[in-house]
């Protein structure tokens, strides 16, 4: 295939996918685009949205670069995001040191009736966007505490053992660990006892999909979800072919007790 073969098939995928996405798009109430477990309508449209890479593909055309900006590490992203929110933080800061009396009543926002979001002046708009940073910082700790909890790094699967004789008695952190797992996986009883506190999709064991299920979850952790696999009575005694498939389909298998 010559050059300007494939650069024909590209602008043919281009033209395909971006008809093919439109009439995914059609008919699509407003409303509806902002619902979703995982992803919604509208994240996805972010997730498309490809100005800067688009750019930067223009300047490598018209000659005024050479080639893409290269790829930051981890690292040094995360330490050029924290600078950025500092920098608008001095910005805020600055903004509101520097106001004048005569416009903090002014109105700035209209009352919205999708959020029951009320009309504000300027002084309540920033008085409401003060408190952003700390509500956030709130939910960092408890991500980074869960990181942890599940083993993220390590790609773990978590088994909760439960207590046969009372099942639904569970300790703070095992509560925690069902609060915050996207998957949780047991038989029909073990998933009725942890109802109460579970909030992932459930994944109920049959006895015959140990192998589908397990294999998924192994998937998933690897892709960094979270998932806890819960059973009536200590795995490793009631329920070897739960754990040994567990052994084989996950990087790293973590046992709990219901109560701690």
């Amino acid at each position: 295939m010559t050059l300007a073969q494939r650069r024909a098939r590209v602008l043919r995928r281009l033209d395909e996918g971006q008809k093919i996405l439109h009439e995914a798009l059609a008919g699509l109430d407003a409303e509806d685009a902002f619902l979703g477990s995982r992803w919604s309508v509208w994240e996805v449209l972010n997730h498309l949205d490809a100005e800067s890479y688009v750019e930067a593909l223009e300047q490598i055309v018209s000659g005024e670069r050479d080639m893409l900006p290269p790829f930051n590490s981890r690292e040094e992203k995360l330490k050029e995001d924290i600078e950025h929110l500092d920098a608008t933080y001095r910005r805020f800061r600055a903004l509101v040191e520097s106001m004048p009396e005569e416009r903090m009543d002014q109105p700035v926002t209209a009352p919205n009736p999708h959020n029951s979001y009320p009309g504000l002046t300027l002084l309540e708009l920033v008085e409401r966007s003060s408190g952003h940073a700390s509500s956030h910082a709130n939910q960092i700790v408890e991500t980074r505490k869960y990181v942890a909890a599940f083993s993220t790094r390590e790609r773990a699967v978590n088994f909760i053992a439960l207590d046969p004789e009372q099942p639904s008695q569970l300790g703070v952190s095992a509560i925690g660990l069902l609060k915050y797992a996207d998957y949780v996986a047991g038989t029909a009883d073990a998933l009725q006892a942890v109802d109460t506190f579970a909030n992932g999709t459930p994944l109920v064991l049959d006895g015959e999909n140990t192998e589908e299920v397990v294999s998924r979850l192994g998937r998933d952790t690897r892709a960094g979800l979270w998932a806890v696999v819960c059973t009536i009575g200590s795995p490793s005694e009631l329920h070897q072919e739960v754990l040994r498939s567990a052994e084989r389909h996950c990087a790293k298998v973590v046992i709990h007790q219901a109560a701690s």
